[in-house]
């Protein structure tokens, strides 16, 4: 498990721009996302987002900083951490649970080097709009240090960008078009 704290932005060309030419590009990835939850949405509704990513069953137990707009989020890759982790919270497996939405996304990634820390751009294109994440992987770091470093790293390329609830969450804009039932548990979050 690692932590990732990050925050999500609308996508402006403008800052795209700023981002290619000052930041190093490590790969662009497809990424099919199926989120899944039991039938009456438990997950969802405590934050807890497990998607199978590429094949591969991910978990993140999430929180908002609604001060500072940070996403912070507890990361399980492992199968059988994540069973563990539904068993004890929800009494349930993965096998339990129920194709929720689907999101295809075009995924470019960047980093950057700031003094010793490492921040990772991911600009996100998929089915119904386009965002992007600045985030930082960190597990000595606190919340204000990583928030700090996030706002630095903003100025310093002039990033304008802002931050808009509705738009920046993928998870959100896509329920909103595929299942109604996800998305008005999602935009109260």
């Amino acid at each position: 498990m690692h932590i990732e704290i990050e925050k999500k932005y609308t996508f402006r060309l403008d800052d795209y721009e700023k981002i290619i030419a000052n930041c190093k590009r490590i790969w662009v990835e497809e990424l099919k996302d199926y989120y899944l939850d039991t039938p009456d949405y438990r997950l969802f509704k405590a934050m807890y987002y497990l998607r199978m990513r590429n094949g591969i069953y991910e978990l993140k137990i999430t929180r908002i900083n609604y001060e500072t707009n940070l996403v912070i989020s507890d990361e399980i890759i492992w199968d059988e951490e994540i069973d563990s982790v539904l068993k004890k919270e929800f009494n349930i497996s993965i096998d339990d649970t129920i194709w929720a939405i689907f999101i295809d996304t075009s995924r470019e990634k960047f980093e950057y080097k700031m003094w010793w820390e490492t921040i990772n751009i991911d600009i996100d294109s998929f089915q119904y709009w386009k965002r992007y994440e600045i985030e930082v992987v960190s597990e000595t770091k606190t919340e204000a240090e990583v928030n700090d470093l996030i706002e630095d790293f903003r100025k310093k390329l002039w990033l304008e960008s802002t931050f808009d609830a509705e738009t920046s969450w993928k998870a959100t804009v896509c329920a909103r078009n595929q299942n109604i039932e996800v998305y008005e548990i999602l935009k109260w979050q």
